[in-house]
């Protein structure tokens, strides 16, 4: 994630000007880019904004959903889970004959058979 301090560096990076030069055409005073770069004061968006166009960049944010993280301690219960040995899969029930008998009756007589 880019801080607001990489975002001013790399504005300045990319348009080659020095920080006196970025301040005259933005009209950000030279100080406040200063602070801006050591990160003890955070740009608005208007600000950055305004520095990018200045320096004849397009700033452009992204909004987007947050990547849910496993907790450790779930990672954990996995990780202890594996230590014991796994059960072997029990063989599933024949239901065939169960099924065509149920099927039978639920048909009711045949013909042949009354």
């Amino acid at each position: 994630m880019a801080t607001a301090s990489s975002t001013v560096a790399r504005i300045l990076e990319q348009s080659g000007l020095s920080k006196s030069a970025l301040a005259a055409r933005s009209g950000v005073s030279r100080s406040m880019i200063d602070n801006y770069l050591k990160g003890t004061t955070q740009p608005s968006l208007a600000q950055a904004t305004r520095l990018a166009e200045a320096a004849g960049l397009e700033l452009e944010v992204t909004v987007r959903r947050r990547r849910r993280t496993v907790p450790e301690q779930f990672l954990a219960v996995l990780e202890f889970g594996d230590l014991f040995p796994r059960k072997p899969p029990r063989e599933l029930p024949n239901l065939g004959p169960i099924w065509r008998d149920v099927a039978r009756r639920a048909a009711g007589p045949r013909l042949a058979d009354a």
